[in-house]
């Protein structure tokens, strides 16, 4: 049976974080006689640490090096451990700052309703602020042209920015939308304002329904500065059409989507037909 090693020294940035790893090592027992990997116990026992409030959301953890002298195992041990966790949304690794407890997660129904990322999240009371980073109307591309069922002589007005929930960028997404039907669209302030709020208030106009596509996907360097996460952190790329109450497109969207601050919420019902 491995037990803790009593006080290791520790580097002055995993100082306050070891305060707290210091309740959790006396109760921590890996052994290698155990039909689990030591890292699936590590994993499992920080895991319930962190479920019942003993490591704080936000708080720091150790660094990797630190763990290992905490914990009396390798580095592959502590990696493999953190590694789960990360992937599974309880600890994030932020480039540069350090590894931290993951808030609990929010979820959005925005993929599955109507509601743009910005209507949904602060319909739940959250903070949303939106960084643009480009605004400006051009000739469509030819998936604008085919999406809108516009010529190459016309136009559409295309913008990119980063929503923000709490602080945190949840998604950057680059939208389009027909230019014909939001004529000076582009001078319109729409810092920190949903696009669909704005087009309705400004045009009249109402989306009715979207369609969705989703795969995984891996961002750019430019994406992931912007997104503020690792290159490596596997995000969700979401392609979308909606459309307005005639039926004709009114946005097209390709985004990328950061499932680690909040999660995909979907509500299915059966039908009142029964299934042969």
């Amino acid at each position: 049976m491995l037990k803790t090693r009593g006080r290791p020294r520790y580097d002055q940035e995993d100082a306050e974080a070891a305060e707290a790893f210091r309740d959790i090592g006396a109760k921590i027992q890996l052994n290698r006689d155990n039909a689990a990997p030591l890292w699936v116990q590590l994993r499992n026992q920080i895991e319930e640490a962190i479920n019942t409030g003993v490591l704080a959301a936000n708080s720091r953890i150790p660094s990797e090096q630190a763990l290992c002298d905490f914990f009396g195992v390798s580095r592959p041990v502590v990696r493999a451990a953190i590694g789960s966790l990360s992937n599974g949304g309880r600890v994030i690794k932020m480039p540069r700052k350090g590894m931290f407890v993951a808030a609990p997660r929010e979820h959005v129904d925005f993929m599955t309703s109507n509601l743009s990322v910005f209507g949904d999240l602060t319909a739940k009371g959250h903070v949303v602020s939106t960084r643009t980073f480009e605004f400006y109307r051009c000739p469509p591309s030819e998936k604008e042209s085919s999406v809108f069922g516009i010529p190459e002589t016309g136009s559409v007005v295309r913008i990119g920015r980063v929503y923000m929930t709490d602080g945190a960028p949840i998604t950057l997404t680059h939208i389009s939308l027909p230019g014909h039907k939001v004529p000076g669209l582009e001078t319109v302030d729409i810092e920190n304002q949903s696009v669909f709020q704005t087009i309705r208030e400004r045009y009249g106009l109402t989306v009715l329904r979207a369609e969705r596509w989703f795969t995984a996907a891996m961002p750019t360097l430019e994406e992931a500065e912007r997104m503020g996460v690792a290159p490596t952190t596997p995000l969700i790329s979401i392609e979308s059409i909606a459309y307005d109450a005639d039926g004709a497109a009114l946005e097209y969207y390709q985004a990328l989507y950061n499932s680690s601050v909040a999660r995909i919420h979907m509500s299915i019902e059966q039908s009142s037909a029964t299934n042969a």
